[in-house]
């Protein structure tokens, strides 16, 4: 063999050499770790064990939500593998079993309690087979799920069926002994993307990282046919449960609330109303009442604009319930006093707008009593002008209009004030009777609960302790500033004590003690005002020493569009029931 030859034959050598060495080294060193974890899989299978969804609780410790028992239905596929005959396919297959199994399970995969079509049973059918049979062809995999949260009574029957390669985990499902009682305040729960459960709206959404706890992780050693090894000691990480809330609701006034609110919606062929109860000293929420809403058990068969929590996420046009706030701020600025006479003679033009009272009839030489008795838009306008627009800016703000409150309920607005350089006489005098800003009726209580309260304004909550598997976490009240003083409180504590007495003797029920006012307003559509009314009452009671604080609201009633006729009776329909309850005493 000549010397070329022999360095050629040499070189082929250690090229040939060199890529077996490189092959080794990307294998065994930059593949190292996806070749590991492949291995593992090969070896090793993990499952996910579910934690248990914390409980919700009302202020007596009684269960507003909780868990039962359900079971998740999975097909074993190496069982599939065994029974396939010669001349079956995977599809033939999957066809027998699913043909069998589906009708024992259209009671959980169909939300609707009407009799099911036969198009709704085939659809069905094909979604369980294509889901089987897609994973029947994808490899290491030994089960795959076809329904979940089956109950007990479900399960046994589909047990009783005998199907080879069916099998069932465990699993847990919302429960709720009160049925619907507070569905908007609590939430539900439902899937995310990945197919877990999450927390949707109200407690559950807000408070979901805290009630779903942390999911465990079993590891277990598997032959090749993917079956656990029973000789093997399965490792993993544990289930935390998650933790229980203890809420600031009242049960009884959240089930007083929520029938008369549902009677009233109703009665008065409102498209919605909302009902939310404060503690004043505390900002404690003793009751949180929405309609439209929603069976949380059956909540996917619920139009999704019906899980909202109107106490909350709805913003309207306060109307005349803002004149607390406007009196607020005139009284504790010192522009007026309570003897202070508004001339109150007539209309108001301001460029190419005139600002009229609600009904087109004027009360000259007024007293602020007297302006909150006959709900006068002219002397609203009067006490802001006084007041001045900074100032009267500045408490707006105070009150905490234009932002959110922080309650501990998912899905809150803010409602809309306007930014000061968008502020001219006009704004100013529309908004000093709740015309051209937002808000919410959480806000519009949570204002009255700072005058009920000596002028200090608290934080609203729901949930007043975490009780989790590590410890109890406990939420104290929180008091936010001074808003107003004691005296301009407790002048106005008895100003909208007369505003209720002015207008509404014939609605009290004898000897009880409340102040308030009421509130129409025109519901905005494109630039205008339509026929259309937001219909709301806000009030506390007793007047010595206000035990509650409470905003009712109607939206668009069409038996009457007015307050006085709609909210207001309202209002006083659930205290009387209330007083009782909370033992307030009835002067004579």
């Amino acid at each position: 063999m000549s010397y070329k030859r022999l360095l050629l034959v040499e070189a082929l050598l250690f090229l040939f050499a060199a890529a077996i060495v490189g092959r080794l080294f990307y294998w065994q060193v930059l593949k190292h770790e996806s070749f590991q974890v492949a291995a593992k899989n090969q070896v090793e299978n993990t499952v996910l064990v579910g934690a248990k969804r914390g409980k919700i609780l009302a202020s007596d410790g009684s269960v507003l939500v909780s868990n039962q028992k359900a079971y998740l239905v999975y097909v074993l596929l190496p069982e599939i593998k065994k029974l396939q005959g010669k001349d079956e396919t995977y599809d033939d297959l999957v066809k027998k079993i699913v043909d069998k199994l589906t009708p024992s399970l259209l009671e959980e995969r169909i939300t609707s309690k009407e009799k099911v079509e036969q198009g709704e049973k085939d659809k069905i059918r094909y979604e369980i087979k294509e889901t089987i049979t897609f994973q029947l062809h994808l490899p290491n995999l030994v089960w795959v799920p076809i329904a979940k949260k089956v109950s007990e009574e479900t399960k046994q029957k589909i047990e009783s069926l005998k199907i080879d390669g069916i099998g069932f985990e465990n699993d847990t499902k919302r429960f709720y002994p009160e049925k619907g009682l507070a569905s908007s305040l609590l939430g539900f729960v439902g899937k995310n993307e990945e197919g877990n459960d999450e927390g949707y709206f109200g407690l559950e959404g807000y408070y979901d990282e805290k009630l779903r706890g942390r999911s465990g992780r079993l590891v277990q050693e598997v032959d090749a046919l993917g079956k656990p090894i029973l000789a093997a000691d399965p490792q993993g990480l544990g289930a935390l449960d998650g933790s229980d809330l203890s809420t600031t609701i009242d049960r009884t006034v959240q089930f007083v609330v929520d029938r008369k609110l549902q009677e009233a919606v109703k009665r008065f062929g409102a498209k919605g109303g909302a009902v939310v109860v404060l503690d004043p000293k505390t900002g404690a929420l003793l009751a949180n009442s929405s309609q439209p809403t929603f069976d949380p058990l059956d909540f996917e068969d619920t139009k999704p604009e019906n899980y909202k929590n109107l106490v909350v996420s709805e913003v309207y046009e306060p109307g005349s319930t803002f004149k607390v706030v406007t009196t607020a701020a005139a009284v504790d600025t010192g522009a007026v006093k309570t003897d202070t006479i508004c001339p109150c003679e007539g209309s108001i033009q301001i460029g190419e707008y005139k600002i009229q009272t609600w009904n087109d009839k004027y009360h000259p030489n007024s007293t602020i009593s007297q302006i909150l008795q006959n709900s006068d838009n002219i002397g609203a306008a009067f006490m802001a002008e006084k007041t001045g627009l900074d100032p009267f800016l500045k408490y707006v703000k105070n009150f905490g209009f234009g932002k959110l409150t922080g309650i501990d309920l998912q899905g809150e607005e803010a409602g809309i004030v306007k930014e000061r350089r968008n502020w001219s006489r006009l704004e100013l005098v529309t908004a000093s009777f709740g015309q051209g800003l937002s808000v919410t009726p959480l806000q519009m209580a949570n204002a009255l609960a700072t005058v009920a309260n000596g002028g200090k304004a608290t934080k609203p909550y729901g949930v007043k302790k975490i009780i989790g598997p590590k410890g109890v976490v406990e939420i104290e009240p929180k008091e936010l500033k001074q808003v107003i003083k004691p005296a301009t409180a407790n002048t106005l504590k008895y100003l909208l004590q007369a505003a209720v007495e002015g207008d509404g003797k014939r609605k009290i029920p004898y000897g009880y003690r409340v102040a308030g006012k009421t509130g129409t307003a025109q519901v905005p559509i494109a630039g205008h005002y339509s026929g259309k009314t937001v219909a709301s009452f806000i009030g506390f009671g007793p007047v010595e020493d206000p035990r509650f604080v409470m905003a009712v609201v109607l939206f668009e009633p069409s038996a009457s569009i007015w307050a006085v006729e709609t909210t207001e009776p309202l209002f006083f329909e659930i205290i009387k029931e209330l007083y009782p309850y909370w033992g307030i005493p009835v002067h004579q």
